[in-house]
C-alpha cells in the first residue's frame, strides 16, 4: 500500500510541478484582476510651522493668491485607495525652509496605510509674499450713534481701555489714522455700558480692515453717561441811564434761548441765563449797538450747555426806527493813520465784517465800499496778530459800529512815517 502512494506520487512528476506552477500563476493573475493597482490624486491643506522664524525677524507672510493647497499623485491597491480620502495625508511647509523669500517647499506624508502606498516624488511648493511688521499704539475715541431721547444729553462718553495696540503688515497698520469705539443711544434712556468692537479708519475716513491685524484687545467696554436737558431764555439786564436824544426800541440775542444741562434738581431751580448789568451800560451809547459774549461764566453750579458752541451770545441794542445788519469792508477801504517810521502794518485778513444799524430804507440802500475806517498806528511795535480798533466814519442814516482787527508789524527800513491805505497778508 505505502508503495503504491509512493509510485501515484512520483509517477508524471514533472507535470505535477508543472501543474502547481501554472496554478500559483493563475492565482496572481486572478488576484490582480480583482485588486489592480490604480494611481489617484488628492489635494491636502497645507499647514506652516515655524512661522515663528519669520515674526523674529519682524516679518509677516501671506499665502499668494490665497492658494493654500496642494496636489499630488497616490499609488496603491485598490482595495486600498478606496478607503483614502485627503483627511489621511498631512501636507506640511516648514517656515525654516524657506526659498527666495517665495516659496516653502511642502511635504506629503501618509497617515494610514503609509506602508502600502506610494505618494508620487514630484516637489510641490506654498508661495508666500513677506510683508514687513509694523506695531502702533493708537488712542481710542469713544462716542455714540443714534437718536438721543428726548430731554436728554449725552453728558459724558468715556471707554476702557483708552488705548489700543496693533500689529501687523505695515501696508495695513501704517494707513490708520484713528480708532473709533461707538456704542448706539437709540431708545436709551438711562447711563449703561456695553462691549464694542473697536473700529480703524483712515485719514479719508475710509474704514480698515482687520482681519489681518493682531489687536491687544478685542473689544472696548464703552461707558455712556446722560444728563437732563432744559432750554431757558437769555435775559440781559442793563446799567445807566440813556442819552434823552435816544429811545430804546428793542434789547435782544442771538441766540434768544440756550440748551443747558445738569442733574434734573439744579435744572429745576434754572429759569434763565442773565447777562449782567455791567456789559452793557446804557449812559455810554450813541445809537444802536451790538456787541458778543461768552455766557459760559454766568452759567449757575452744576449747569453747563448742552452745546459748547452756543456759549458765544450776540446782543443788539437797538434804538426806535433803527435795524441791525452786517457789511463786508475790503482792506483798501481802511487807513493807516500814524504809522512809526521803520515800521510796516498790513491787515491779517482781506476784509472784515461791521455791524451797521439804521432805518431800514437807509441800510437797504447802503453802498458798502462807501464804508471808509481809519486805524491808529501810534501805539504799534513790532509783532504779529495785535488787536487794533477800526474808526468809522458814519454815512448819513446809517451808524457803523466800530470793530477790532488783526494786525502784523514788520521792521521795514525803507518805509517812512505816512498815512497809507491797508493791506493784507494773505496771498
Amino acid at each position: 500500500m505505502k508503495q503504491k502512494i509512493i509510485k501515484a506520487l512520483t509517477k508524471d512528476v514533472g507535470v505535477k510541478i508543472l501543474a502547481v506552477v501554472f496554478s500559483f500563476l493563475l492565482w496572481l493573475v486572478v488576484v490582480n484582476i480583482d485588486d489592480p493597482t490604480q494611481t489617484r490624486t488628492f489635494t491636502a491643506v497645507v499647514s506652516v510651522t515655524n512661522e515663528d522664524v519669520l515674526r523674529t525677524a519682524g516679518k509677516l507672510y501671506e499665502i499668494k493668491d490665497g492658494v493654500n493647497t496642494v496636489s499630488f499623485r497616490v499609488t496603491a491597491k485598490r482595495s486600498i485607495i478606496e478607503k483614502l480620502s485627503p483627511s489621511d495625508f498631512s501636507a506640511v511647509a516648514d517656515m525654516n525652509n524657506l526659498e527666495n523669500e517665495e516659496r516653502i517647499p511642502v511635504t506629503i506624508s501618509a497617515k494610514t496605510y503609509a506602508n502600502y502606498i506610494t505618494i508620487s516624488s514630484k516637489q510641490n511648493y506654498l508661495y508666500v509674499v513677506l510683508e514687513d511688521e509694523q506695531t502702533e499704539r493708537f488712542v481710542i475715541n469713544a462716542q455714540t450713534t443714534g437718536t438721543l431721547e428726548s430731554g436728554l444729553a449725552v453728558n459724558s462718553v468715556t471707554c476702557s481701555p483708552t488705548v489700543i495696540t496693533v500689529t501687523g503688515p505695515e501696508a495695513v497698520v501704517s494707513i490708520i489714522d484713528s480708532v473709533v469705539a461707538t456704542a448706539n443711544i437709540t431708545g436709551v434712556e438711562n447711563n449703561f455700558t456695553e462691549s464694542v468692537i473697536p473700529k480703524f479708519y483712515t485719514a479719508k475716513g475710509e474704514e480698515v480692515d482687520s482681519r489681518e491685524l493682531n489687536l491687544s484687545v478685542s473689544t472696548v467696554t464703552v461707558s455712556v453717561n446722560f444728563s437732563s436737558t432744559k432750554a431757558v431764555d437769555v435775559v440781559v439786564k442793563t446799567s445807566g441811564t440813556l442819552s434823552p436824544e435816544l429811545t430804546l426800541d428793542s434789547i435782544k440775542t442771538d441766540p434768544s434761548s440756550v440748551m443747558i444741562i445738569g442733574e434734573a434738581g439744579a435744572l429745576n431751580d434754572v429759569t434763565s441765563i442773565t447777562i449782567p448789568d455791567s456789559v452793557i451800560n446804557l449812559s455810554d451809547l450813541t445809537g444802536s449797538f451790538t456787541t458778543t459774549v461768552d455766557i459760559s461764566s454766568y452759567l449757575p453750579n452744576g449747569v453747563s450747555l448742552a452745546d459748547s458752541s452756543t456759549s458765544k451770545v450776540a446782543i443788539y441794542v437797538l434804538m426806535f426806527g433803527e435795524s441791525a445788519s452786517t457789511a463786508e469792508i475790503t482792506a483798501d477801504n481802511i487807513q493807516l493813520k500814524n504809522v512809526p517810521e521803520g515800521l510796516a502794518v498790513t491787515l491779517d485778513s482781506a476784509s472784515l465784517k461791521v455791524n451797521v444799524f439804521g432805518t431800514e430804507e437807509a441800510i437797504s440802500a447802503l453802498d458798502a465800499t462807501k464804508i471808509k475806517g481809519t486805524i491808529d498806528c501810534s501805539g504799534l511795535a513790532v509783532g504779529e496778530s495785535q488787536n487794533v480798533v477800526v474808526q468809522f466814519e458814519n454815512i448819513e442814516g446809517v451808524t457803523i459800529q466800530n470793530t477790532s482787527v488783526a494786525v502784523t508789524v514788520i521792521d521795514d527800513p525803507n518805509a517812512k512815517a505816512e498815512d497809507t491805505k491797508a493791506d493784507n497778508t494773505e496771498e
